[in-house]
């Protein structure tokens, strides 16, 4: 057996993403991409097509990893990302599959001018069998959390994209699948309307069929929009969510675009609008690359979104910004333009709120009474934070996430008479976090709770408040952390 490079109390430096994560590229096996840092390959794309890898050696690597995080004279990205935690080195398992990358092909059917794969003219097949890779890992190994991000290249060209949903499914992983629509794809509909995938995210890019070609090379912003109205009718089904992206780069932040691309989400109503900017002068590092035209175009837009009722997400504000000081500095300079160019023309009462035509109306009328922990308290309609106590309480934790798993660690929470969580999709459904079960939300009313505690993701809070008010009993305490 291996020597352990730490003893199992040592704190040491980790991340879950080098603890339990895959990022199957073109290259080959790493732990994982984020933006322009990355570590170390596991394994070349050559080795693994001639068989060279099997599970053990990707435990290994992944130890090796940790032991070269916390080495003060090795030299890898990972000492530069900010998702860098402290954890007991006992407490970390090397064998799981938690977050997937699955980009081994670069094939695509169109020429993005801010892809580096068009840049650098890689638009290439697959190099080896990933999904050979991934079944290296059994049913017991998924981690309860564990999700896909299924990019690529262009999904929908995969000969076998139906046999890595059915892996995906039946190992019960979430799949965020980044498709450019210009291909229906039955599969990613039936997906879409089961749950069994749980996002599909296009980005759009453009609010005109001009700037739609000039961007990403060929004619087909028409055909997109169809396809997306497809893919709409199944995320109205309320299990899987469809997302529209835009992408701000230097073409494309004209008042005509704006205006097209929000009118468009105002016909099309995906259950989210993405906004993000083309980081690859960052990646790049041209630091003299100036994002001003963009930040500006983004601020109109947003607020244009918000005047007609869609609140648009910062997408990197969760990845870029998280990783990288300079991603950082840019979302709080979007943040502060829209903030001025929301107080230079408030948008005061629009006399036009379009609203979902597929779905019911939003039934949260107030927000819910905040809670914080260590100690317990509860905040009723802004007041003072008194003491709270929750035992004897049957409680459920929303949604299942792992900011709602580390609640479970608080010790008022756990003098309550029973703990549970509930969350929306239905990959998650009928697993447990640590012993606890998830539920859907239908399931609330029949349940007798006493109190929901919520923690939720910004991109999500008011749909999962929103699920809550539609489901839970009068009577049931809702409370939020904040």
């Amino acid at each position: 057996m291996p020597h352990e490079p730490f003893r199992p109390d040592d704190i040491v430096k980790t991340c879950c993403k080098l603890e339990s994560g895959l990022n199957l590229s073109i290259q080959g096996v790493r732990a994982c991409t984020r933006g322009a840092l990355m570590p170390p390959l596991f394994c070349s794309a050559e080795k693994i097509a001639r068989g060279e890898i099997i599970k053990d050696f990707i435990v290994e690597k992944r130890k090796e990893y940790i032991r070269m995080l916390n080495d003060g004279h090795s030299d890898m990205d990972c000492k530069r990302c900010l998702m860098v935690e402290h954890k007991r080195y006992g407490d970390i398992s090397f064998s799981r599959l938690g977050h997937i990358d699955l980009q081994h092909y670069t094939i695509c059917n169109l020429r993005c001018t801010y892809c580096a794969y068009t840049r650098d003219d890689m638009h290439f097949p697959a190099q080896y069998d990933a999904l050979a890779v991934l079944q290296l890992f059994s049913p017991d190994d998924v981690e309860w959390n564990a999700h896909v991000d299924f990019a690529g290249g262009e999904p929908t060209l995969l000969d076998n994209l139906e046999e890595y949903l059915e892996f995906f499914r039946t190992r019960r992983i979430r799949v965020l699948m980044f498709t450019n629509a210009v291909r229906f794809h039955q599969a990613i509909y039936d997906g879409l309307a089961d749950g069994s995938i749980y996002w599909v995210i296009t980005s759009l890019d453009a609010g005109t069929p001009s700037t739609f070609k000039a961007l990403r090379g060929r004619d087909r912003y028409l055909q997109v929009l169809e396809n997306l109205s497809r893919y709409a009718v199944a995320g109205s089904k309320g299990k899987g969510m469809l997302a529209a992206k835009y992408i701000f780069c230097e073409s494309n932040c004209g008042d005509d675009d704006i205006a097209g691309f929000a009118y468009a989400m105002l016909a099309l109503r995906p259950q989210k609008v993405w906004l993000t900017f083309d980081f690859a002068p960052m990646f790049l590092h041209q630091s003299n690359h100036d994002y001003s035209a963009q930040i500006e175009a983004y601020a109109k837009l947003y607020l244009l979104l918000k005047k007609h009722g869609i609140e648009a997400f910062h997408y990197y504000k969760e990845a870029i910004a998280t990783v990288s000081q300079e991603g950082r500095d840019i979302m709080n300079r979007v943040l502060s333009a829209i903030e001025r160019q929301g107080s230079v023309a408030p948008l005061g009462v629009s006399d036009l709120i379009f609203r979902d035509f597929r779905g019911t109306e939003p039934t949260v009328e107030s927000e819910p009474d905040k809670f914080s922990i260590t100690p317990l308290e509860l905040r009723r309609n802004g007041g003072l934070s008194k003491g709270w106590s929750l035992a004897g309480k049957r409680i459920l934790l929303a949604p299942a996430c792992p900011l709602t798993q580390k609640l479970l660690s608080d010790p008022e929470i756990q003098r309550a008479d029973w703990v549970g969580f509930i969350d929306r999709n239905p990959i998650q459904q009928g697993k447990t976090i640590d012993g606890r079960t998830i539920y859907s939300y239908e399931a609330i009313p029949s349940m007798g709770i006493d109190v929901i505690l919520v923690a939720p993701p910004e991109k999500h809070r008011l749909d999962i408040l929103d699920a809550i008010a539609r489901n839970a009993p009068d009577g049931t305490q809702i409370a939020e952390l904040g």
